[in-house]
């Protein structure tokens, strides 16, 4: 199995986490140029248990997928409700384009939803996110009766805008 080797995509805030005050544009206050100030001691939850897909499954994630590298934290490992799905967080307002057709690509091979977030940002502070997603048919019809006002969900066969 890998390990992070230098990256602190997870730590850059784009994750959420009440405990460590995680959140878009908020790192946690452990992060310093090197890596985590506490790494020794670092909580149990998030920090040990968290594993992005490049460190789970680097048969299938590239060294080009690393999150400080793609510009996404891939999340293969949570259910949406009984949906196995491909999640990418971006490390930025949004999945940069090649790291999004990627993740498609997949995501068409694998015959699983993905679904993708899209961080707003006004005036240099995120103030709200979009949760956009393509997937099978079933997928999208379901998703759409689950989605708040701004949520995209396109079907696997449409283009991604």
């Amino acid at each position: 199995m890998r390990d992070c080797n230098g990256c602190t995509a997870c730590c850059e805030g784009w994750l959420y986490d009440k405990s460590m005050e995680l959140r878009p544009g908020s790192s946690c206050r452990h992060l310093k140029e090197n890596g985590c100030g506490i790494y020794e001691t670092r909580p149990e939850k998030p920090c040990r248990t968290f594993r992005c897909a490049w460190l789970q499954q680097p048969e299938i994630f590239p060294e080009e997928m690393r999150p400080d590298r793609s510009g996404a934290i891939v999340i293969t490992d949570r259910d949406w409700y009984e949906w196995k799905v491909i999640r990418a967080i971006p490390t930025g307002p949004e999945v940069p384009p090649e790291t999004l057709e990627w993740l498609r690509q997949r995501a068409m091979e694998q015959k699983a939803p993905l679904i993708f977030k899209e961080f707003h940002l006004e005036n240099g502070e995120y103030t709200g996110v979009a949760e956009k997603a393509m997937g099978p048919p079933e997928f999208t019809a379901e998703a759409k009766t689950r989605v708040h006002m701004g949520d995209v969900f396109w079907d696997m066969a449409e283009d991604v805008e």
